[in-house]
């Protein structure tokens, strides 16, 4: 075997999170390992669309941010969580435009977008709509030129070196990677759903190291659909940036009746498609009544794309449905990234501070990336060893799924997983479709089960018991939320679920 063990810190990811990490611990004289399961930029961030929030404009402040990322939160967010959001949020945001990331650019500095929650203009983007790979790229060329960083692609990683009850390191194939310390930042598990704005990739390989190696799992049910994604046979859920109906464009049906107001959160919106997909037909995104050659400006990488399925963004009706886009739920972890296990920190999509609540405020993903991933990498180079985080716990309010009937389909073949997610696990969710879900899928306990149905299983179960409507997790049969329910469910290795109070704001 190959045995590294010359890094200070081993950092699992090359997206913007990953990519921030390495960065803070190499610029601080550490010797970084930064391994990616496949080619760097392949993981979901690139993928962003839309923009980052920072309260950078005229009039707009963090504490105003703070507010609009609370009422989307649905009472689940950490007040330290978003504070730490928003205030180096914006010093973070100041930074890489002090630094030369190409922001699309308005008279009088950056041009500042509108999207869904957001009471202020106060989102950037970058080149008409391929922020995420923008920021990435220029990320990744600061880590391949810095002197500290060992960039090692195309290594997907199997298990975390545990030693004495502290990480120590990552296995690979042939490989192990020995640091003091293992910062996670591997993604969502959003791409487990057939339809789904993911990489293929990104199915929670993260979460499930992090919970085969003792840490704790949070939040699993709440997994935010994008209302717009595009709906064309034999193409993919093709995303259709929020920052579209931040400049204007419409929700409406076949003869251009509004189906929904565009610019409310993700969530509601979501759910009125979803209806009216049910039950009225299609739905459209349309830029017709905007100014065509403006359009075309504003977004041209969504308009390039488009076009190699023979629509005009500006003159076409643009079939729409919600598809599965990102996950609030991840490895539970303080405000510097610390799980409950010495030596392992996670940032990014892949943890679950508590900033993003129940349903994420539009544009706050990659701001956390970059936040999180810098305070993981400061902690994990100054914590004592045995350093770890810790929650204040009970037994979850009530175990819904014990009562009812135990209804199991005829036949549920393993490979329809996504397709299962789809119609059970969607936008919205009920009892009677969770329970047999929750019965044929294994339990997280079984021998070889795979790490997909390991996670589906945990999501499905969280989903079942929280007998009520809150944010992202909206069930029909339980339409209010709920008091008893303003918590986190916390699942752990080999233990009963368990249930952390939240008081927000």
């Amino acid at each position: 075997m190959d045995l590294r063990a010359d890094a200070d810190l081993v950092v699992v990811g090359s997206g913007v999170a990953g990519l921030s990490a390495a960065l803070e611990a190499a610029d601080r004289g550490a010797r970084v390992r930064l391994v990616t399961a496949g080619p760097p930029l392949s993981g979901s961030s690139r993928w962003a669309q839309g923009g980052i929030a920072a309260a950078i404009g005229r009039g707009d402040r963090p504490a105003l941010h703070a507010a609009d990322t609370f009422a989307v939160g649905a009472g689940m967010n950490d007040r330290r969580a978003v504070q730490v959001l928003v205030r180096q949020g914006r010093r973070a945001v100041t930074d890489l435009l002090t630094s030369g990331v190409p922001f699309d650019q308005g008279p009088d500095g950056p041009d500042l977008g509108l999207e869904a929650g957001h009471h202020h203009r106060r989102i950037l983007h970058a080149g008409g709509g391929a922020t995420g790979e923008m920021v990435s790229t220029a990320l990744l060329a600061r880590a391949t030129r810095h002197p500290g960083i060992d960039l090692v692609a195309d290594t997907p990683v199997d298990a975390l070196l545990v030693e004495a009850g502290r990480v120590a390191g990552v296995r690979s194939a042939g490989a192990t990677f020995r640091g003091q310390a293992v910062v996670l930042a591997t993604g969502g598990y959003a791409g487990l759903w057939g339809r789904s704005t993911n990489p293929p990739g990104n199915r929670g390989i993260g979460l499930y190291l992090a919970w085969q190696a003792g840490a704790t799992l949070a939040d699993l049910e709440f997994v935010q659909f994008h209302p717009t994604a595009l709906v064309l046979p034999g193409a993919p859920a093709f995303l259709l940036s929020e920052a579209l109906r931040g400049e204007g464009a419409l929700l409406v049906d076949g003869a251009g009746r509004p189906v929904v107001d565009p610019l409310l959160p993700r969530d509601v919106v979501a759910r009125a498609i979803a209806r009216h997909l049910q039950h009225d037909g299609p739905v459209y995104l349309s830029l017709r009544h905007l100014d065509p050659a403006k359009v075309i400006d504003s977004f041209p990488t969504i308009a390039r794309r488009l076009r190699e399925w023979d629509l005009d963004v500006a003159r076409d009706l643009l079939p729409v449905a919600p598809a599965a886009h990102y996950c609030m739920g991840g490895v539970r972890t303080d405000t510097d990234g610390r799980t409950d296990v010495p030596g392992l920190y996670v940032a990014g999509e892949a943890a679950c501070t508590g900033a993003q609540g129940a349903n994420r405020l539009a544009s706050n993903s990659l701001l956390e990336c970059l936040v999180f991933g810098v305070r993981a990498a400061d902690a994990a180079l100054t914590d004592p060893p045995a350093r770890h985080a810790h929650w204040h716990t009970s037994p979850p309010p009530a175990y819904p799924e014990e009562s009812g009937a135990q209804e199991r389909p005829a036949h549920y073949a393993p490979g329809g997983l996504s397709a299962r997610l789809d119609r059970d696990l969607g936008v919205e969710r009920e009892g009677a479709r969770l329970r047999p879900l929750v019965a044929d899928l294994p339990a997280a306990t079984a021998p070889g089960a795979p790490p997909d149905h390991v996670l589906a299983g945990l999501a499905a179960r969280a989903a079942l018991m929280r007998a009520e409507s809150r944010g992202a997790h909206y069930r029909t049969d339980a339409p209010l939320a709920s008091p008893a329910w303003r918590g986190r469910i916390l699942w752990r290795r080999d233990a009963l679920p368990l249930f952390e109070e939240v008081s927000c704001c």
